[in-house]
Formats: C-alpha cells, sequence, structure tokens
C-alpha cells in the first residue's frame, strides 16, 4: 500500500512540473533552490499583465503618429485625444499628412468626419458628371465617410482588445510554422487544436529605462520584436512604438504606431458616447459617397415666349437614407456667342431619389439660342435618431462587459492562427473567457465567436453531412453545446472558413437539438 501511494504521488508530481513547463514556460532554480521563472519567461508574464489589462479595458485615449505602408505608398496619421471604446467606437481628433485636422466619429458601422477646406481638399467626393460639381462640405458638417477613408480603420487597429492582445507578438512571431506540442482544449482532434509547446516566449524581454534616453514613456520598457511597449508602476500600458501587427486592412499593408495610451474607465467611455451623441443627434450630415446621375434634359425656345431649360437629377446615397440633396442649376443662356440671360433655381432631392429643376427667361428678338449649365450639389443627410440611439447603447453595453481576456496556448497550424486573427481580430494565443469557459474572439456587437479555419471539408460526407466516424464531429457538437451554457444571455456564433462545412455543422446542430449558435461562413 505505502509503495502504490508513494507512486501516485510522484506522478502527481510530475503532473505539476509538466504543467508549469507547458503554461508558463521554463522554470530555473534559484540559488536558494526555490523554482523562479527565466528572464524571458518573467517579460512575457509581465507584458501580458499589462497587454490583458489593456484589452480587458472599457476604452483607451491615444495621441501620436501612425504610418500605413503598402505597395503603392504610404500614409501618416495623427491622432489627438483619440478615444477607442471596447466596442471600437471612435472619438477624437485627426490629422492625414499635411492635410488640415479634423474632428473623427465612428458609431456602429457609421464613419463621421468634420473639418474645414484643408482637410477636404485631398479627399475627393465620388465622381460626378463633368457638368456636375459637390460643394465642400461646411467646417462644422459632419460627412458619412467610408471607414477606411484614412487609408486605415482606426476602430479595427486601436480597439484595445486587438491592440493589447497583440503587444506581445507572440501570434506574428510564430510566423508559418505548424506547432507540435501536448493538446489542450475541447477540439483537440480538429484543424483548431491548440498545443502547449513547453518552449519559452519568442523574442520578448525587458530593456532598460534611462532618464531622456530618447525612448518612449513608461518606467519599464518592453521588446517584443521590433515593438516597444512603455509600462508605468501600476502595470498599465501607456506608450508604444513599432509595428501594431496584422489582422486588418489586409496582410499586405504594413502599420506601425509610435503612440501615447491611457486606459480609460467607464465614466470616460460615457462620457465619449454622450460627445458622439450630442454631436450628432439632429446634425445635417453631408456625405462623401453621394453620386448625381447623368442630368438629361433639353432647351425650348418660343417666339414672344420664354426660353425654357429643364432637366431631371437623380442620386445614390449607400451610407444615407434620409435627408435631401440640394441641386443648384446655373445656366447661361446665349445667342451667338453672346450671353443675353443667366437663370438659378434649387431644388431639393430627396437622398436616392430624383427631381426635375426647371429655369425661364424670356427668349426676346428672335434668333438661335444655346445654353450651358452646371449644377452645384449640397447634401443634407439626417440621422436615424433610432439607429443612433441603439448603437450608442450597444457601444456601451460591450464596453461595461469588456472584462475576460486571458492567455492561453496558440492554435497549432499556420492557417489556423491567420483565420483566427482576420476573424477575431485577436491572436490564437489569447481567448476571451465568460465563466470558465474560452471563446476566440468578440464582435464589437459582443457576439462570441467560436473561429474554425480551413481543413474541415475532407470530413464532410458526400451527402453534405459531417463524418460521424470522425472524432472531430463530436468536439465541434461538445464545443457547441458548451459555448451555448456558458454564453447565458449572449449570442454565440460559429465561424468556418468553408461554407460546406458551415452548411454540414448548421444541420448537425439542429439534428441535436442545439439551438441559439448561429453557424455562418465568412470566406477571406
Amino acid at each position: 500500500m505505502r509503495k502504490s501511494l508513494i507512486a501516485a504521488a510522484g506522478a502527481a508530481v510530475l503532473l505539476v512540473v509538466v504543467l508549469i513547463l507547458t503554461l508558463a514556460g521554463a522554470i530555473l532554480p534559484s540559488v536558494e533552490g526555490t523554482a523562479r521563472p527565466n528572464e524571458a519567461t518573467r517579460a512575457l508574464s509581465d507584458l501580458n499583465k499589462a497587454s490583458t489589462a489593456l484589452a480587458d479595458a472599457p476604452g483607451a485615449e491615444y495621441d501620436g503618429l501612425i504610418t500605413i505602408s503598402t505597395t503603392s505608398g504610404s500614409v501618416k496619421v495623427r491622432v489627438t485625444g483619440l478615444t477607442v471604446t471596447a466596442a471600437g467606437d471612435v472619438q477624437g481628433k485627426v490629422q492625414q499628412g499635411s492635410d488640415g485636422q479634423a474632428d473623427w466619429l465612428q458609431i456602429g458601422d457609421k464613419t463621421y468626419a468634420k473639418g474645414g477646406d484643408t482637410f477636404w481638399k485631398n479627399h475627393p467626393i465620388s465622381k460626378q458628371p463633368k457638368s456636375v460639381t459637390m460643394a465642400t462640405p461646411p467646417a462644422d458638417q459632419w460627412v458619412s465617410v467610408p471607414e477606411s477613408f484614412l487609408g486605415i480603420d482606426l476602430r479595427a487597429a486601436l480597439r484595445p482588445a486587438r491592440l493589447g492582445l497583440n503587444l506581445s507578438q507572440q501570434d506574428t512571431a510564430l510566423g508559418d510554422t505548424d506547432l507540435q506540442g501536448q493538446s489542450v482544449g475541447l477540439i483537440g482532434e480538429t484543424p483548431d487544436k491548440r498545443v502547449a509547446t513547453g518552449k519559452d516566449p519568442i523574442g520578448v524581454s525587458e530593456i532598460d529605462v534611462e532618464e531622456n534616453d530618447g525612448g518612449i514613456e513608461g518606467s519599464r520598457r518592453f521588446q517584443a520584436g521590433s515593438l516597444t511597449v512603455g509600462v508605468n508602476e501600476a502595470g498599465d500600458v501607456v506608450a508604444l512604438r513599432g509595428p501594431l501587427g496584422k489582422g486588418y486592412g489586409g496582410d499586405t499593408m504594413k502599420v506601425e504606431a509610435d503612440l501615447t495610451v491611457q486606459k480609460l474607465n467607464g465614466d470616460a467611455v460615457r462620457g465619449a458616447y454622450s460627445t458622439i451623441k450630442s454631436s450628432l443627434q439632429g446634425a445635417k450630415i453631408g456625405a462623401t459617397d453621394v453620386t448625381i446621375g447623368d442630368p438629361t434634359g433639353d432647351l425650348t425656345c418660343n417666339r414672344g415666349g420664354d426660353c425654357v431649360i429643364s432637366y431631371d437629377v437623380s442620386n445614390t446615397s449607400p451610407s444615407l437614407t434620409r435627408g435631401t440633396a440640394s441641386v443648384k442649376m446655373d445656366t447661361s443662356f446665349k445667342k451667338g456667342d453672346k450671353e443675353f440671360a443667366t437663370c438659378t433655381v434649387t431644388v431639393a432631392v430627396p437622398l436616392n431619389g430624383r427631381s426635375n429643376l426647371t429655369c425661364r427667361t424670356p427668349f426676346g428678338a428672335p434668333a438661335d439660342v444655346n445654353s450651358g449649365t452646371r449644377f452645384t450639389v449640397t447634401v443634407n443627410g439626417e440621422i436615424d435618431d433610432a439607429a443612433l440611439t441603439a448603437a450608442l447603447e450597444q457601444g456601451q453595453k460591450v464596453a461595461d462587459s469588456a472584462t475576460g481576456w486571458t492567455p492561453t496556448a496558440p492554435k497549432a497550424l499556420t492557417a489556423a492562427r491567420e483565420y483566427n486573427r482576420q476573424v477575431a481580430v485577436a491572436p490564437s494565443n489569447y481567448v476571451y473567457k465568460v465563466g470558465a469557459y474560452g471563446f476566440d474572439g468578440r464582435e464589437r456587437d459582443g457576439t462570441l465567436l467560436l473561429v474554425h479555419g480551413p481543413g474541415y471539408e475532407s470530413h464532410v460526407l458526400p451527402d453534405g453531412t459531417m463524418d460521424p466516424a470522425w472524432k472531430g464531429t463530436e468536439e465541434l457538437l461538445t464545443q457547441a453545446r458548451d459555448a451555448r451554457s456558458a454564453a447565458g444571455d449572449k449570442p454565440v456564433r460559429m465561424v468556418f472558413d468553408e461554407p460546406r462545412v458551415a452548411d454540414a455543422v448548421r444541420a448537425l446542430l439542429i439534428a441535436n437539438n442545439i439551438e441559439r449558435v448561429e453557424v455562418v461562413a465568412a470566406v477571406l
């Protein structure tokens, strides 16, 4: 009996040692004989604490410079007092290159800018017919713009969870290497299995801080690959300099930043949402995507009567559904080469609608008459107040529940890590925990994500069902069932790279009475 107890105790000790090596990195003995982590492991642990503190924050405020480089050139964007909430909503100021500074808002799926002539001069509106000119927006008007208007989607790049979780650069440093190690987690037989390699972290170290050394802010500095991160005495990220990693704007885009960072609490984020609401509610909104159809019309002149010019004008705007496009028509009437009359008329055309503009002038002495007409368009759109209120409430709700990110073992396969990064906008070596259950990520609207990359389709049978003999099929069922139970009232979404797999898994869940788990395909 005693021999068995000793053997059991030895096995338990061995298990503890294996777990420590797997989850914490290499542990070295100190001079006193007690275990202590090596320098790389300690640096990664401390950086992870700062990273998760930022990822769990309701929001963050940024100041500094972001440089976006592509094969066609580079663009610099300066941000000032830019608040980005956990939901990815944005409020602050931006300046692209030498253009003027502009106020910047992003709420829900909408993006708005407000700037003067110097800001808009290098940001042309949608291409229009030759006779049409879009009026430069007034300096006090918010204008609906694409999220990539500045060359980068700021909410994707600077969302606290996305930025914080990439600070250690571990997922990026793994590169195109498929990992070997002990399988951990619920879906160990699938292409999205996670493995604990038991190896030291890659390229993470703490570097010295000296007074006036020209480095970034922070009482401590960490070097993770090419990225330098400054951390204060409280353990919060206060600055960063270097590449921001991948996962937005396409993997061919290179984004580097030199930023100061301030983690925001709930009150500060509520203040940002209040500013967004007061800025947009009831405002007249311009748009860069309004397109005027080529005006069609004719000129008729009646002896002893009038010359009448008449045009039909239409417009479309994907970003605005309410409001008007004010169309001003200026016409010059000529007999021969000599102007004998001008005429101006302005009509408010419903957005995404059409209208007629007619202008007349006395004909006078009989002669051949020709005309030249130009159109100037000013957009006065309106925001749906109910939709704005819903977006504000949703954003605040997500910001209030930001906490939950924790480090974990990375996904083993390169393709799985890349797909996870693109869909979850987070590296695979982190999960968002609800209770004890870890999700791959969380959407800006709070939807909890389970992300599945390529490699499942070989387990779909010819009839479109998942192969019941494959162990991964049962693991996917268990994953969906456990996720639904852990999520409570929060929505859950399983995302697959392969459409046939998404269809098969959706049918699998239905057949097994697993409800309220959305299954979608997102082919990237």
